[in-house]
C-alpha cells in the first residue's frame, strides 16, 4: 500500500533538526496545589504544547512539560526509544508534580501525549484529564505504515507538510521525517488505553480537530463508549489540523479551553490567576 506523499529516505535518520530552547523540558512552579502534566506528541517536543503550558502557568498552576525519551535530537534516537520509556516518563512527570506539592493533578496531552495522559489517569489519582487530538483510532494509512515498518526505517515528510510546519515556528518544532517503526509502539499504547478507559473516573475534556489527517473519524465514539465512569466533554476545533496546539488558527482557543477546564475540575479557589 502506498503512503501518500511520503518518501522513503534513510538519510533522515541522522539529519540534524533545528530545535531550540523552546523544545527542551519546561517546568513552572505555580502558586497553588494544582499541577498540570503537559505532554507532546510522537516526533514532537514541548514547543508543540507550550501555548497550553503558558496558559496554565498564567492561571497559577504548577506545570511540567517533559521531553519524551528519544525526542528532540534525531529520528534515529526516536527510533531507538520505546513506548514503555514514553509511559515511564509520563508517570515520572506525575510523580514530580506530586513531589512539588501538587495535590490535584490534571494530565494534558496532544496526540501520543493524550494517549499517555489517559494511561496516567487510568492508574493514578487525577482531578481531570485533557485529551487533544488523541488517536484512540488511527487513520488507515498509519496502520499501513505500521505494518510495513520492518522494511521502512525512515520516511521523509512531504515537502508541503515541512513548509507548513516551518510556517508555525517557534511552536511547530518537529522532525522533517519519521520512523514508521514507532507506530507499533504507539499502537500498543493505544490498545492498552482502550482497555483501560473504564478505569478513568475523573472529568475528561476531549478536543478534536476538524482537519485531522491522523485520527480516524471513529475515535470520538470509541472514547465515549470506553469512558463508562468518567464525565466527558467533547468539542471539535473547526479550523484546526491535528496539531491544534501549535497551529496559529486556534491554538489560543485550545489553550483557553484547557485552562478553563482545569480551573473548573481542580477548583477555582486553588487556581488563582497571577496578580
Amino acid at each position: 500500500m502506498k503512503l501518500p506523499g511520503f518518501a522513503f529516505d534513510n538519510r533522515i535518520l541522522d539529519a540534524p533538526s533545528a530545535f531550540d530552547a523552546l523544545s527542551e523540558p519546561y517546568f513552572h512552579a505555580g502558586q497553588n496545589a494544582v499541577g498540570c502534566l503537559v505532554l507532546h506528541g510522537i516526533g514532537g517536543t514541548p514547543a508543540n504544547v507550550r501555548v497550553v503550558a503558558d496558559a496554565l502557568a498564567a492561571r497559577g498552576c504548577t506545570v511540567y512539560a517533559p521531553l519524551l525519551p528519544g525526542h528532540g535530537t534525531t529520528v534515529r534516537d526516536l527510533q531507538d526509544s520505546t513506548g514503555k520509556q514514553w509511559l515511564a516518563c509520563a508517570l515520572e512527570g506525575y510523580d514530580r508534580l506530586r513531589a512539588a506539592g501538587c495535590t490535584r493533578i490534571v494530565p494534558v496531552g496532544l496526540s501520543l501525549g493524550g494517549i499517555l495522559s489517559g494511561l496516567v489517569a487510568a492508574g493514578r489519582d487525577c482531578a481531570g484529564l485533557c485529551l487533544i487530538s488523541a488517536p484512540i483510532r488511527m487513520r488507515a494509512y498509519l496502520h499501513a505504515a505500521r505494518l510495513l515498518s520492518p522494511l521502512l526505517p525512515a520516511i521523509r515528510y512531504p515537502q508541503a507538510d515541512i513548509e507548513r510546519c516551518r510556517s508555525k515556528l517557534p511552536y511547530g518544532q518537529l522532525y522533517e521525517g519519521f520512523s514508521p517503526r514507532k507506530l507499533a509502539d504507539l499502537y500498543r499504547l493505544i490498545r492498552h488505553l482502550r482497555t483501560r478507559l473504564p478505569a478513568i473516573t475523573c472529568p475528561t475534556l476531549a478536543l478534536w480537530a476538524k482537519y485531522d489527517n491522523k485520527v480516524a473519524p471513529g475515535a470520538a465514539a470509541a472514547l465515549e463508549r470506553g469512558l463508562t465512569h468518567a464525565p466527558l466533554t467533547m468539542r471539535t476545533m473547526e479550523h484546526s489540523p491535528h496539531g491544534s496546539t501549535y497551529d496559529p488558527h486556534e491554538r489560543d482557543l485550545v489553550a483557553s479551553l484547557v485552562a478553563d477546564f482545569v480551573i473548573t475540575v481542580a477548583g477555582a479557589a486553588e487556581c488563582t490567576a497571577h496578580s
